[in-house]
C-alpha cells in the first residue's frame, strides 16, 4: 500500500504566501538596483565646455534671474499659443511677469534691460529670443531666453533654452544656432538642483 502525505489547506496557503513574498522582494530589489545603475549613469554625464551648471556655475543674481526665466518661459509659451504672437518685454513688464517686471526683485538683481530680439511666426518658423543685458550687479551675466524649433505652420515652439554670457553686454549673433552662440561667448544653462549637485560631487 502506498503511503500518502496529506497536507492541510492551511499549510498549502502558507507556502504560497511565502512564494509571493519572495517574488515581491526579488522584484523590489531588482527595481532598486536598476534605479542605482541609471542614477550612476546620469551622474557620470559631464557638462560640455559650452554648458554651465545652474547650481554651482551661476552666481546669486544669475541664479535668481535664471529661476525667474524658467517660470516666465512657461507663461510666455502659453501666451503665444493662445494669442499667436510674442509679447514684447514692455508688455511682460505691464503684466507683472518677473524678471521683466520692474519691481524690487528687478532692482535687487541688476535692473536688467530686456528686449524681444526675434520672433518666430506661423508662416516663417524659427526661434524666438528675449535678451537681457546691462545688469549692474558685480559678476552679473547677460541672459538669453530662447524658444526653439517653431516649425512653419506650427502653433507653438516646443523647446525652451536659457543661455548666459559672462559679458553683461553680450551680443547675440545673427543666428541663434548653438554653434553661433558658443562662438559668441554664450553658454547653455543646464538645470541641476542642490540635491543633484551634492550627489554629483559626493557620489553618494
Amino acid at each position: 500500500m502506498t503511503a500518502y502525505t496529506i497536507r492541510s489547506p492551511q499549510s498549502a496557503n502558507r507556502q504560497e504566501t511565502w512564494i509571493v513574498w519572495i517574488l515581491i522582494v526579488v522584484i523590489a530589489c531588482g527595481a532598486i538596483v536598476y534605479g542605482w545603475v541609471r542614477d550612476d549613469a546620469a551622474k557620470q554625464a559631464p557638462l560640455l565646455d559650452w554648458q554651465v551648471n545652474s547650481f554651482s556655475g551661476l552666481g546669486v543674481d544669475d541664479q535668481a534671474i535664471h529661476s525667474a526665466l524658467i517660470v516666465a518661459g512657461e507663461e510666455i509659451g502659453y501666451m503665444n499659443s493662445d494669442f499667436g504672437d510674442w509679447p514684447s518685454a514692455e508688455e511682460l513688464d505691464t503684466i507683472l511677469l518677473a524678471p521683466f517686471y520692474k519691481d524690487e526683485f528687478w532692482k535687487l538683481h541688476g535692473s536688467v534691460n530686456w528686449k524681444l530680439i526675434r520672433a518666430a511666426s506661423y508662416q516663417d518658423g524659427g526661434d524666438t529670443g528675449y535678451l537681457g543685458t546691462s545688469g549692474d550687479r558685480p559678476g552679473q551675466s547677460a541672459y538669453l531666453l530662447l524658444f526653439r524649433h517653431r516649425h512653419v505652420g506650427a502653433a507653438y515652439a516646443n523647446q525652451i533654452d536659457i543661455w548666459i554670457n559672462r559679458d553683461p553686454n553680450g551680443k547675440v549673433p545673427d543666428t541663434t544656432k548653438a554653434e553661433s552662440l558658443v562662438a559668441a561667448g554664450w553658454k547653455q544653462v543646464i538645470v541641476y538642483s542642490g540635491a543633484d549637485e551634492f550627489m554629483r560631487l559626493k557620489g553618494t
